[in-house]
């Protein structure tokens, strides 16, 4: 895209507006890890580090993932209002928290493919409940997979049944490893509030059932209740989801961050056509179960998240912290 040779800023109304949107972006636990910087004319993107799960996520990959999908987000956003973000990834090797700084430019007006995006991002949610009986046509599943490459990524479907049992297979073990792990099931406790709180993060009530429902064939939820009767959710029940996995070609911190925004451009592009995705973070979560699941995939890359996709209607998103408890406008300019 060739940008105008016009240089209005964009407004400080219109960066916070963008910030907002930014933070509809998944995130494990709905920890929402990120902090951004605008400082007139460009954003610094922080991961948020005192909302890491040092029990299930010590390394922060997925907190790194979870910041790249805001980070798309905030790609998109500057689209929708008319501005280019030039993206410069992990700029400053002194500040490792420093994930991004993305400079805002006028640009062309949005055109109509990335008016659709930005709406269906709106839609976009994380899907705990059970999918509809409708299967994904080929055209849904290679528009994912054609989004997962834009961003570098690679969005591998699980297919064939003998491939299918052992990642169930793998899933279960996973589940059964963090069940057993006293710490990451305090860390599930701390991010999962009762019911009527008004809290604007972690896991709400509503969004999952107190006890877990599940197919033997499909990918188990995430025990959320903890046997406290909190959850007031739909239980997942015989639903046909698609069993897919992303990948990326490394494993380092720029990688998880290609890996975020190739997520959410993945969960975009479903949301786009009518699917939305439940994400089932367990298995790359036990570091020889995400190696074996690896192997079963032949993959040369790393997997990243294990996703279940389907058809349901539009539900209404978690909840997301205020831009004031996540964005900080100062002054002066960063040097790139």
């Amino acid at each position: 895209m060739t940008p105008t040779t016009y240089g209005t800023p964009l407004s400080t109304k219109d960066a916070r507006w963008a910030v907002e949107q930014a933070c509809l972006a998944p995130s494990v636990h709905n920890t929402q890890p990120w902090h951004f910087r605008w400082n007139g004319t460009s954003y610094e993107l922080h991961a948020d580090t005192a909302r890491g799960l040092t029990a299930s996520d010590p390394d922060g990959r997925e907190l790194v993932i979870s910041c790249g999908a805001a980070l798309y987000n905030l790609r998109l956003a500057l689209r929708k209002v008319g501005y280019d973000a030039d993206v410069q990834v992990l700029p400053d090797p002194s500040n490792p928290r420093l994930l991004a700084r993305v400079a805002a430019a006028e640009g062309a007006p949005a055109d109509p493919a990335e008016r659709r995006a930005f709406a269906a991002m709106i839609r976009r949610h994380t899907h705990r409940g059970a999918f509809d009986d409708q299967p994904l046509g080929p055209d849904v599943m290679v528009a994912m997979q054609r989004a997962a490459e834009l961003e570098g990524a690679e969005l591998v479907f699980v297919a064939d049944p003998g491939q299918r049992r052992h990642v169930l297979t793998l899933a279960r073990a996973a589940e059964r490893a963090l069940a057993g792990d006293l710490e990451v099931q305090g860390e599930i406790g701390e991010w999962t509030p009762p019911p009527g709180s008004t809290r604007r993060d972690g896991v709400p009530a509503a969004a999952y059932a107190a006890e877990r429902g599940g197919h033997p064939d499909e990918l188990a939820p995430r025990d959320f209740d903890q046997g406290r009767g909190f959850g007031i959710g739909e239980a997942v029940e015989n639903s046909p989801g698609v069993i897919g996995v992303l990948v990326t070609a490394g494993d380092l911190e720029a990688d998880w961050l290609a890996g975020g925004q190739a997520l959410e451009r993945v969960l975009v592009s479903a949301a786009q056509r009518g699917a939305y995705a439940a994400l089932h973070s367990q298995l790359t979560e036990v570091s020889h179960l995400r190696g074996e699941l690896r192997r079963e995939l032949c993959v040369q890359g790393y997997p990243q998240m294990v996703l279940r996709f389907g058809f349901s209607p539009d539900v209404q998103s978690t909840p997301r912290r205020p831009v004031d408890e996540v964005l900080a406008l100062t002054t002066g300019r960063w040097q790139r």
